[in-house]
């Protein structure tokens, strides 16, 4: 009997997924393009202690618009073209899909999110705080940026004020702008060596920050309108591109809405950080923070503790 050829497993990140293709930059064989083994199609439920490696609880079919996303860590056949594993996610940028109630994964394995507005359209805070309350439930560092910063006049000033709330919280804000080359440094800066991903509204300027931080990539940029000044969606797919060597960052779809996915109610307190040296010292373990006896958080935010704005999105939401 002949002997079989080993099989040429490659590690590798995914970088483009188009109509059941997978686009693998793999460490050692440069990029191979390959379809998914049939009985990968079904969703891995991991477990999420910290205080052992993380193993396989049970196996489902996915919920999802697709098993892979751009950013995956895999292991693909190089010869067959296949990929014969996918390693486990420690972090996703994620939507729900309204007509469907499917998961829909924008990128995986993020290190940090850029949640990017821009000085026109004024920013929506309550729309930036689902972005931040998508974020902390995956897990994901993110960081607030502004982008068209030269178009500031004194009546805009007042966002600077707004957006020190954040910082206060934690949250890194950014001012740059795409067209002056305004704050790219410290963008670039915070980029290194990680996976990133811009999310943001329609119309900020998200593809032309990427075109002004890695020039030559020449994204589409879409057309804004005179009187809405909301951008035309020119963005469909996410895409990881190369930004270093051990760098990459993706263009996402813009969102005009957030949908949770996987992200309950009752969860919801636990994504602003600002509540966290409260929320044991209310009366009640089982206090939602909104109208109850007792409630810490929501004395602190009557107080002017907690930033009363943000309290409210908070109510909004749950």
């Amino acid at each position: 009997m002949p002997e079989q050829t080993p099989t040429k497993l490659a590690e590798g990140t995914v970088f483009r997924v188009q109509s059941g293709n997978y686009s693998v930059q793999t460490e050692t064989h440069g990029v191979v393009v390959g379809k998914l083994r049939g009985n990968l199609k079904k969703e891995l439920i991991y477990s999420t202690s910290g205080s052992r490696p993380q193993r396989v609880q049970q196996a489902r079919k996915r919920r999802s618009t697709d098993p892979l996303a751009v950013g995956d860590r895999v292991r693909v056949d190089t010869e067959r073209g296949t990929i014969d594993e996918i390693l486990p996610r420690h972090a996703e940028l994620a939507r729900l899909l309204p007509e469907s109630r499917e998961q829909h994964v924008l990128v995986a394995n993020l290190d940090r999110l850029f949640v990017v507005f821009a000085v026109n359209p004024r920013p929506d805070l309550w729309q930036l705080d689902r972005f931040l309350v998508m974020a902390e439930a995956a897990d994901i560092p993110a960081s607030v940026v502004l982008n068209k910063v030269d178009l500031l006049t004194e009546e805009d000033m007042g966002l600077r004020e707004q957006l020190a709330v954040y910082e206060r919280i934690g949250y890194p804000v950014l001012f740059v702008s795409a067209r002056a080359g305004l704050g790219l440094e410290t963008l670039r800066a915070g980029m290194q060596g990680r996976i990133t991903a811009f999310a943001g509204p329609s119309g900020v300027g998200k593809s032309s920050l990427l075109n002004a931080l890695k020039p030559g990539l020449r994204l589409r940029v879409g057309e804004v309108g005179d009187v809405t000044r909301q951008g035309r969606h020119t963005t469909t797919t996410a895409e990881l591109i190369p930004f270093a060597d051990d760098s990459w960052i993706a263009d996402t779809p813009g969102l005009r809405q957030v949908n949770f996915w996987q992200v309950d109610k009752e969860d919801v307190p636990l994504c602003f950080p600002e509540f966290a040296p409260y929320r044991d010292r209310c009366r009640f373990n089982n206090c939602r923070h909104h109208t109850e006896l007792g409630c810490a958080v929501r004395a602190a935010a009557e107080a002017g503790i907690i930033d009363s704005r943000r309290y409210q999105s908070y109510v909004q939401m749950t």
